[in-house]
């Protein structure tokens, strides 16, 4: 029975069936690997030490910290609030092993938000100043 373990959104899927890894690319052209119990114990624990390097962490702890800062800023009932949660959030981020992974895991937290923001502040015009 073939079980798919991993899907991307895009269509690309990893699947396992009877001792064979299947990849198959988003075209449905796949590849089979000959694969074992062991085999895959081994391939899991590799994985999972990619994951969980101190740069990936790192990137994660930084989307952590980009979800707390919006929720932080949202909370803030002044300016002087919401200023100094941005503050304490690059802060965090620039003290982290590795700071440019963390900011790339904040931008990617907070991104869409600050777009979706700015995109429905009213037009400000200079000249009623």
């Amino acid at each position: 029975m073939n079980r798919t373990v991993y899907s991307h959104p895009d269509g690309p899927e990893l699947a396992f069936d009877d001792h064979t890894l299947i990849a198959t690319d988003d075209n449905g052209k796949s590849v089979s690997l000959p694969i074992g119990p062991l085999g895959l114990v081994e391939l899991a624990a590799e994985l999972n030490a990619i994951g969980n390097d101190a740069a990936n962490l790192a990137e994660q702890a930084g989307a952590g910290i980009g979800i707390d800062c919006l929720n932080a800023v949202l909370a803030g009932a002044t300016q002087g609030e919401r200023l100094s949660a941005i503050q304490s959030a690059v802060l965090e981020l620039q003290s982290m092993a590795h700071p440019e992974r963390a900011a790339g895991g904040f931008a990617g937290a907070v991104v869409n938000v600050l777009e979706i923001g700015t995109a429905n502040l009213p037009t400000f015009k200079w000249e009623e100043c």
